[in-house]
């Protein structure tokens, strides 16, 4: 159970950017349209100057200059750019500090767009049919640490707790034993304070105990827990982490294949 503390701080994070429910919603209409979603993105200029400089930066290579949101949602599609402006616009409204995982604030965002590509990747050989929805789970499910870093901090805690993951100490072990609580249920119950779909708030949480889950979230679960093994805040896509996650595919017996090979070419666009 989470403690009180986090709980409390939970509870007190302010509300998600009428952006985020208005492009929500407009996604649900079946007749919205390009020019729809990008006026309401324009509604929030940080989010739309975060958007221009991640699309336009080495990270996604491409090869012509984005310079609007409507050019973005052309060539990205409206799913794609509305995961990416709801994981902004999270990471917006929280102060964004993860020294005690011994990682920057722009590292951590690319370790989640890591995690969501990975996912993204290996679930089109797991299940085709749920590559539009893992996506958006893996950016959100490491939001949590952002919760557990502010307490750590507060309580002044967070050198001793990056001591121990330097050390080579298990992050969720860790976490439990500073916070009494990990990543994926801080995350969870975050997504549940902003009133998330509840079914998305109970995935990230199963990534925890994956063999847990009921029989339709199980390949989810597994995948996401898997994806933040391979792409984990502490040496991303190492051959130690990449080694991790093939063991827990085969544990999970999903393919490993497509898993290794989706690794290695992250592996070589995380060094270039």
């Amino acid at each position: 159970m989470i403690n009180s503390q986090l709980v409390q701080r939970i509870s007190s994070l302010p509300p998600l950017p009428r952006t985020v429910t208005e492009i929500e919603k407009a996604y649900s209409d079946p007749d919205v349209n390009v020019k729809t979603i990008a006026s309401i993105v324009e509604q929030d200029p940080m989010v739309v100057a975060d958007l221009l400089k991640l699309l336009n930066s080495a990270f996604y290579g491409l090869r012509k200059e984005i310079t609007n949101v409507e050019q973005a949602v052309s060539l990205l599609g409206m799913k794609s750019v509305k995961d990416l402006v709801i994981n902004l616009s999270v990471r917006n409204i929280l102060r964004t500090n993860l020294s005690p995982y011994g990682i920057s604030s722009e590292a951590f965002a690319k370790v989640s767009q890591f995690q969501s590509m990975l996912a993204q990747q290996w679930m089109k050989a797991v299940n085709p049919a749920k590559v539009e929805r893992i996506r958006l789970l893996a950016l959100l499910q490491e939001i949590g640490k952002i919760v557990i870093a502010d307490e750590l901090l507060r309580e002044g805690e967070d050198a001793t707790f990056k001591a121990e993951l330097e050390a080579g100490w298990d992050i969720r072990e860790t976490e439990r034993n500073y916070v009494d609580a990990t990543t994926a249920e801080v995350s969870a119950a975050m997504l549940r304070h902003w009133e998330f779909d509840a079914k998305i708030a109970d995935l990230i949480q199963w990534a925890d105990m994956p063999n847990q889950a009921d029989g339709d979230a199980r390949e989810e679960a597994w995948v996401l827990r898997i994806a933040s093994e391979a792409v984990s805040v502490r040496n991303p896509l190492s051959e130690k982490c990449r080694k991790r996650a093939t063991n827990l595919a085969l544990k999970a017996s999903l393919p490993e294949e497509p898993l290794q090979q989706a690794m290695t070419e992250l592996a070589e666009r995380w060094n270039a």
